[in-house]
């Protein structure tokens, strides 16, 4: 039951943040981490001998009611008259929804700075834990904890309440939180700890997310729909990324009769809504790759050539190390494999220090019959992933390498 009470968090613990955080008050925000912590700790010990019938009602009881004897003493008991005594059941997916929504522009206010709101974001937003942020933004565990104290402080000296701000102030603070519904997302897509490898929840949240910023008709534009088409086009892989035994499918591999045709479509539609005005941004560019991806019929159909030129439009976009990687893995098949290797290891020290990229050099030295090589990479490769489901994928090809 312990791993119920684990589901339960990553899946609520963002909706009560913000929830408590909106009827209660942002200068309660400590108090209420620490209650639904408590909650949730109470969960754990409790459910492996009775577990409840809504267990997500049950942590919204119990963390509301734990808040709320915090706050009495505190001696702030003026705070909590007349607040509503809503039960969880009255809760609609609107009432959620608004209040994430509220919370994602309270934590991307300008007074913040950008790394903060999106170390504010993943946190109150995501539910992820500071181990899990560290792996996201690139930093140490140590960096993001004493990042979170300072950043959380910060937030409540400007953050008075969490209300939808002024149109004008919306538009501002939107860059950053189409940065952080798409971390989420990516998140979500390739988790970076634990058993599975995708977290189809978060993956279909962000998308949520993204849905509600474009109800705004003010906020709707290019960009929004160039998000939301290129997640929609990545999500519709989800359910064929892995087989029935949880194990790594490479996109070789997966089954194209489990991709999700609807997704695709929708991530026509914002394709074609995003192809309007003259700016061209990233995200842009990873949507219309995506959508080779989605319009092949097979892997031996994949516009390869395409795909390599968007990646160099990128690049010169921006210096991200992983639009590097993508485009040598689009030219290892343009290319005779020797010509990529050579080209591949020029450049390496350019490349993302992960597994990815290691994985991608141990194929091209396997395809060159260096096996000893390849064992190097894959080796490295299973140093740089804390994912079950990543590393059994990099141990088969290890012993890949010996057989016969």
């Amino acid at each position: 039951m312990e791993l119920t009470a684990d589901l339960i968090f990553r899946e609520e613990y963002s909706k009560l943040v913000a929830i408590y955080c909106h009827k209660y008050g942002v200068s309660h925000l400590e108090l209420i981490e620490d209650a639904i912590q408590d909650a949730f700790q109470k969960a754990v010990s409790l459910w492996p001998q009775q577990a409840p019938d809504n267990p997500k009602g049950w942590i919204y009881t119990v963390s509301k009611n734990r808040l709320l004897d915090k706050m009495k003493a505190l001696k702030h008991n003026e705070t909590t008259e007349g607040i509503p005594d809503i039960p969880y059941e009255e809760m609609n997916p609107y009432e959620i929804n608004d209040n994430k929504l509220r919370m994602m522009f309270a934590c991307c206010h300008p007074a913040i700075n950008i790394g903060d709101q999106l170390l504010l974001s993943l946190k109150f937003l995501c539910g992820f834990g500071n181990r899990q942020i560290a792996r996201v933004l690139l930093k140490s565990q140590g960096a993001i904890e004493r990042a979170s104290s300072r950043a959380k402080q910060k937030f409540q000296s400007v953050v008075s309440s969490l209300e939808v701000p002024e149109m004008h102030e919306l538009s501002a603070r939107l860059d950053a939180v189409l940065k952080v519904i798409y971390l989420q997302f990516t998140e979500g897509y390739k988790t970076t700890e634990g058993e599975g490898l995708v977290n189809k929840d978060l993956c279909i949240d962000a998308i949520k997310l993204a849905e509600l910023v474009a109800g705004f008709k003010e906020l709707e534009n290019p960009k929004v729909n160039a998000v939301l088409a290129l997640m929609y086009f990545q999500a519709s892989r989800l359910e064929a990324r892995v087989d029935m035994h949880g194990h790594v499918l490479t996109l070789e591999k997966q089954d194209r009769s489990k991709w999700n045709y609807h997704f695709i479509m929708q991530g026509d539609i914002y394709l074609g809504r995003c192809a309007t005005g003259n700016e061209v941004t990233t995200y842009h560019i990873e949507a219309a790759i995506a959508s080779y991806h989605a319009a092949a019929k097979n892997y031996a159909e994949t516009n390869w050539a395409a795909i390599f030129d968007l990646y160099s439009r990128a690049i010169e976009l921006s210096a991200n190390p992983f639009y590097l990687l993508n485009r040598a893995i689009a030219l290892s098949k343009l290319v005779p494999v020797q010509e990529c290797l050579e080209y591949v290891l020029q450049v390496e020290s350019t490349l993302p220090k992960n597994q990815y990229t290691f994985v991608f050099i141990g194929d091209l030295f396997k395809d060159m019959e260096n096996n000893s090589k390849a064992g190097t990479y894959y080796q490295k490769a299973l140093e740089y992933t804390s994912n079950r489901s990543e590393k059994d994928f990099i141990q088969e090809k290890l012993g890949q390498l010996f057989v016969n």
